[in-house]
């Protein structure tokens, strides 16, 4: 392409982009006054119209149009020849040269030559600007119209009853989605979680509610809660266990032992397990020192025996001392009960023992907020005290491998312990479960109070 004819063409798209900022100006401001009556005639009637998609519509109808519309009437080369002429100030040269241009005559050539070194010189961007369409305001206008539109209250000549109908079909519908959203979530939380098994029989009947029985949004709102509160008092209910609550205290009690303190201890793993609170590890250990175990045949191994069976010796004292509460024992002693009284509390508290200890609490002018958290406490410290002890037994009858008549019942006192102590993990895991399970009924019935109209 000659640089004369790279000129003419620049000109062209030039002239055409002119032409197309015109045309697209003109069908946006038709297009925007045709949506500005749309959107009236919805916002009067509150009518159903999708507005997104009408005004995608007519904004690709605009552009579209005016696109057709510039192709239809966009200027030929010897126009653009032309106009550059004109206002580049050439007196014709370029557009003589391009009627010339596949001439063979000398003039012809000697024409095209000229207008090829006058257009080296010229800069078609610069003599043909892009020029602001004059319909621009237009267009302007219109939008603002349309957008003015929105701010007309919806259903101004609406009739009263049909408006009344459609705000109640509106609110019942987003109480229900609200109120389904909710209970699906909790369906899935009863559905994945293992302590919740027994408890999904409450949610039979949720979805009820989101069927469009209930027609009131209030009344949605407060059924849904009503259930949510019930699924809370039997997941609470569930949560008030006593094994369960004495979980907390029983990890408690474990941060008192101490490790044997070097790290080729044969119980040291064992009892920093312990020490954290960690059952999963402590487990673990038992099972490893009892695999161990069952491997030692040799003379050589004897040593090693004697060891871990006086570590482990050691580790039942530990936990039968930590099953005893001094603390509490003084602080009951220090209220005028006795202590033979308080110790078989600790090891077995009857529904009678508790009841006599409140009695007792009372005549010794505790209030009753008091009394209850005293009995509580010793409930708690009685249940873990109950499970170290178990433990320490396990521990006790593990210790006893160094009597090669009693191997085979120490290797049974560790699988009890193994046992105990996975027991111990899964409570431990069910009570987390719990935990997560009430926070999110709480949360659920947050979001539907919050989320529902009334």
């Amino acid at each position: 392409m000659t640089q004369l004819e790279h000129q003419i063409h620049t000109t062209q798209r030039r002239l055409w982009f002119n032409r197309w900022l015109h045309d697209v100006s003109l069908a946006l401001a038709l297009a925007a006054c045709t949506f500005a009556l749309v959107v009236l005639m919805q916002r009067l009637y509150d009518l159903p119209i999708p507005l997104r998609w009408v005004m995608l519509g007519f904004g690709v109808v605009a552009v579209g149009g005016s696109i057709i519309l510039t192709i239809a009437r966009r200027e030929d080369s010897a126009t653009a020849a032309a106009t550059l002429d004109q206002a580049a100030g050439l007196r014709e040269r370029i557009s003589t040269a391009q009627f010339c241009l596949h001439a063979d005559d000398p003039f012809a050539r000697a024409v095209v030559a000229d207008a090829e070194r006058i257009s080296a010189s010229v800069s078609a961007r610069s003599h043909i600007r892009l020029q602001t369409p004059r319909r621009l305001g237009l267009a302007l206008g219109s939008f603002i119209l349309a957008a003015s539109m929105f701010l007309i209250t919806p259903g101004v000549l609406k009739p009263t009853q049909a408006k009344e109908a459609d705000k109640a079909a509106v609110d019942r519908e987003q109480a229900k989605l609200a109120v389904k959203k909710q209970f699906d979530a909790v369906r899935q939380l009863t559905e994945t979680t293992p302590a919740l098994a027994d408890l999904q029989e409450p949610l039979g009947d949720l979805d009820k509610l989101a069927g469009g029985q209930l027609q009131k949004p209030s009344d949605i709102r407060h059924e849904a809660v009503k259930k949510i509160d019930r699924m809370e008092d039997a997941v609470r209910q569930k949560m008030a266990n006593d094994e369960y609550e004495a979980i907390p205290q029983m990890r408690k009690m474990l941060r008192g032992l101490k490790t044997p303190g070097t790290p080729e201890a044969p119980t040291q793993k064992l009892a920093e397990a312990l020490q954290k609170g960690d059952f999963k590890t402590a487990k673990e250990e038992v099972e490893a020192l009892r695999d161990q175990l069952a491997t030692l045949k040799s003379e050589q191994d004897k040593e090693l025996v004697e060891k871990m069976s006086k570590q482990l010796e050691d580790l039942a004292k530990q936990l039968e001392k930590v099953a005893i509460d001094e603390k509490l024992l003084e602080k009951l002693e220090q209220l005028g009960l006795k202590k033979e009284d308080i110790e078989r509390m600790l090891e077995r508290l009857g529904k009678s023992d508790l009841e006599q200890l409140k009695k007792q609490l009372e005549e010794k002018g505790l209030n009753q907020q008091q009394i209850e958290k005293m009995a509580k406490q010793l409930q708690q410290r009685q249940q873990a005290g109950a499970m170290s002890k178990k433990l320490a037994d396990a521990m006790k009858q593990s210790s006893k491998a160094n009597q090669p008549a009693q191997m085979s019942n120490a290797m049974a006192g560790m699988s009890q312990a193994a046992d105990q102590l996975s027991e111990l993990e899964q409570l431990e895991q069910e009570m987390n479960q719990l935990d997560s399970a009430m926070a999110a009924l709480q949360d659920a019935r947050d979001q539907i109070d919050k989320q529902c109209p009334s």
